[in-house]
């Protein structure tokens, strides 16, 4: 009979869960602070009196209950929200610049700066009182620096929520960061800096280390800004300095890991910390007391990531334990991490770094070993042939497989406990990963160490550094040619979108909300057409990110309906993301020079376009055709507007008639020529100069419900609601997008359904 091994005890993995389960249920069912804080005080009473270990685990979700009840639901920040709920208003506020300042990432006429600001005082209506929480600043004067005690007069508002699905929720992440609303500068005369250095002095050493290491680490590459920033991404954890284009590359390959300051970056830093004080003859206590400030003040300078967070701790557990001669345990420090990064701040459990770091630990550390044993098995010889008579062939093979299967067995691992994020946030499946960071993971460790040799080398060597930083110049080059072959992988990455249980419907359109532009997205039986695809920048940031999370890859069709560039500026680059298999365009030419481009382009890879007159039918499926009713050849217009397409959709009964930026003309026009303009639902932008939706053309089309795009640069949305009130007097049900958001249309055989994202507004057909 053999007896098992003890297992060591790991408390701290029990305490975690139950802290984890705590916040979840704090966050779900709020409740007044008083009651979890009552009960904590009556079991800690019972755990004086009879301590037990599920006394302890019920002590610690309660009291990480109470302390998410009162940094999150208690929190100052929110109450101040409530008095801006029903509207902007005008606030004098004094207080601290609490981040880097940074500029607008688009052009303003007046921003010059955004960043955090810690109140001091705030005046609402001539009140002038005490206040400590964080709200956005948008500034209009003098550029500001950390730590600046600032003034300024502007418009208070609310966070608003994102407008549009699978748009980045930059409220919600706020909101767990503590800030709820912002204030907004118009003129510079406004906006004063009344002192400076009143920072924390640790926060303001870490920004200035980390500008500090982005310049040494760009020595010699300043013709090079991209991989510059690359390297300077990958040392720092500094995503925000990388194109778009290179995330997308690194996303699609699944190393977007590589840009998070982890386990690599912080075992490395401790490994050079340690081999450097080796000469200096500390002794191994000594040296590993002064390692562990280095990764703390490392962690600090990166920007205290949760995964840089939980590195650094589990790796300052790992000395220690070096140090009282324990061995370390990877679960038990996991659970210590995670209950120290929770306690520092609740919230912190719902960041995707924070999930994403730790359960790919966790699996790393459970399936890597396994992985490997069973790989490294296949490479080694007859096991009862003792290794004092291998041959050399075999202790190459068993050499060539413990390696192998030690890479395999961690990348095998880390790609299956990273599968559930990478479809969750990024919607892509991603077989290619396996391959590309066997190749890419030595590669940028090659990187980090070479970055660090940088800045090991600057203080004393500018020339070492420079040849640090071209050594690195090369790796980078590297690493971004291996991800390039990996991405052309066939089938090595793909979008999906998260499955639905309902059947879907016959045809569903989502008309996105894009202020002054336009885009929608039309599916039909698996099929996905873009009726136009909003400005360059509404694309990159609304258009292409739905488009992911609805699992599109290919689009069947790309429809221009005008040659306004905040209609089709996203055409273009629509090309490579999408290779759309058909381009309808109207007949009508005018002098946007963004269509222009997009036409030399399309000519230039080969690729035609159809052009389309009243009459002609489109067949986006077997059961949904679109009929082209607007403009007919040789008609004359001088604005793009008036000659924009006017679609009329038809899918199981429901018509929907689509008119973009038409205006009176148009409107006219169809009046006269049109006989049977009747449709379900209207879908309408606004024309740059003349009127729309005029009563008369609404009568005609007898519509149950308008989706009405948000009034153009200047206007106030106030011009519409006389418009919108006789609308409703007529029993039309009226969508907003100014206040609706996004709105998405869905055809089924039985009828129809509008849904909007922002306000909830919802409309069901009724039969006629």
């Amino acid at each position: 009979m053999t007896l098992r091994e003890p297992r060591p005890r790991q408390p701290l993995v029990g305490l975690a869960l139950c802290a984890v389960l705590g916040i979840f249920a704090a966050d779900q069912w709020p409740v007044e602070a008083r009651w979890p804080l009552a009960l904590m005080g009556i079991g800690a009473l019972a755990l004086l009196i009879r301590p037990s270990t599920v006394g302890c685990w019920l002590f610690c979700g309660l009291a990480f209950f109470s302390l998410h009840t009162l940094r999150h639901h208690g929190h100052a920040a929110r109450v101040l929200a409530r008095e801006f709920a029903a509207g902007p208003r005008v606030v004098r506020a004094t207080g601290i610049v609490s981040d880097e300042p940074e500029k607008p990432a688009f052009w303003s006429r007046t921003v010059t700066a955004r960043f955090r600001l810690k109140l001091e005082s705030i005046s609402l209506g001539g009140e002038a009182r005490a206040s400590d929480v964080l709200v956005n600043i948008s500034w209009a004067g003098d550029f500001p620096a950390y730590g600046d005690r600032v003034s300024l007069t502007g418009s208070a508002a609310n966070l608003e929520p994102a407008r549009n699905p699978g748009q980045f929720d930059f409220t919600g992440y706020q909101q767990r960061l503590g800030v709820w609303s912002e204030i907004r500068a118009r003129f510079a005369t406004d906006c004063r800096i009344e002192s400076r250095g009143h920072g924390h002095v640790v926060q303001a050493f870490a920004y200035r280390a980390a500008r500090w290491i982005q310049t040494q680490l760009a020595l010699g590459l300043e013709d090079e800004p991209e991989i510059s920033d690359l390297i300077a991404s990958m040392v720092l954890g500094l995503r925000g300095e990388t194109p778009l284009e290179m995330k997308a590359l690194f996303q699609r390959t699944g190393t977007m890991h590589l840009f998070a300051v982890s386990g690599l970056n912080v075992a490395m830093l401790a490994a050079i910390a340690l081999f450097t004080l080796r000469p200096l003859r500390l002794g191994r206590a000594a040296g590993i007391l002064i390692t562990i400030p280095i990764l703390a003040g490392y962690a600090l300078v990166t920007g205290l990531s949760a995964s840089c967070v939980r590195a650094t701790i589990m790796c300052a557990l790992f000395l220690f334990a070096g140090l009282v001669d324990r061995h370390p345990l990877a679960f038990n420090s996991l659970g210590a991490a995670a209950c120290a990064i929770l306690a520092w701040d609740t919230n912190q459990l719902f960041s995707p770094g924070f999930q994403f770091s730790f359960v790919l630990v966790v699996v790393i550390v459970w399936l890597s070993g396994k992985i490997q044993r069973r790989i490294e098995r296949l490479g080694r010889p007859d096991a009862f042939l003792p290794r004092a008579l291998w041959r050399w062939p075999q202790l190459i093979g068993a050499w060539t497989a413990e390696k192998l299967a030690a890479a395999l067995g961690v990348t095998g691992s880390a790609w299956l406990g990273s599968l559930l994020f990478t479809l969750g946030y990024f919607h892509l499946f991603l077989p290619a990963a396996l391959l590309a960071n066997i190749f890419a993971v030595p590669i940028a460790f090659a990187v980090l160490g070479l970055g660090l040799a940088t800045l090991l080398a600057a203080p004393v060597w500018k020339l070492g550094a420079v040849l640090c930083n071209n050594a690195n110049w090369v790796c980078a080059k590297a690493l971004l040619a291996v991800l390039e072959i990996c991405a052309l992988i066939p089938g090595g990455w793909h979008y999906v979108e998260v499955p639905h249980l309902s059947r879907p419907p016959v045809c569903e359109i989502t008309v996105l909300d894009l202020g002054d532009g336009g885009a929608a997205h039309l599916r039909a039986d698996g099929r996905d057409w873009l009726f136009d695809c909003g400005s360059l920048p509404a694309y990159n940031r609304i258009v292409l990110p739905y488009l992911r999370t609805r699992g599109v890859n290919h689009l069947d069709g790309l429809l221009l309906t005008h040659g306004d560039a905040l209609h089709l500026g996203g055409a273009l680059p629509a090309l490579d993301d999408f290779r759309p298999r058909l381009f309808v365009d109207s007949v009508l030419r005018d002098k946007s020079p963004t269509r222009k481009n997009f036409h030399v382009e399309l000519a230039a890879r080969g690729q035609g376009k159809g052009l389309y007159a009243p009459g002609d039918v489109i067949h986006l499926s077997e059961r949904v055709t679109v009929r082209v009713l607007y403009p007919p050849a040789g008609l004359q217009r001088a604005t793009a507007d008036d000659k924009a397409l006017v679609l009329q959709l038809e899918a199981a009964g429901t018509r929907v008639l689509f008119m973009s930026d038409s205006g009176f003309a148009t409107e006219q026009w169809l009046l006269e020529n049109e006989p049977d303009l009747r449709s379900d639902v209207l879908i309408k932008g606004h024309h740059a100069k003349d009127l729309s939706g005029t009563l008369d053309f609404v009568a005609r089309v007898q519509p149950q419900a308008v989706i009405c795009g948000a009034l153009g640069y200047g206007g106030l949305p106030g011009q519409l609601d006389a418009w919108e009130q006789s609308l409703v007097a007529r029993g039309i049900t009226v969508c907003r997008q100014d206040r609706a958001g996004a709105v998405h249309v869905e055809i089924r055989d039985d009828g129809f359904t509008i849904r909007a994202l922002v306000n909830g507004q919802t409309f069901r057909s009724r039969a006629r």
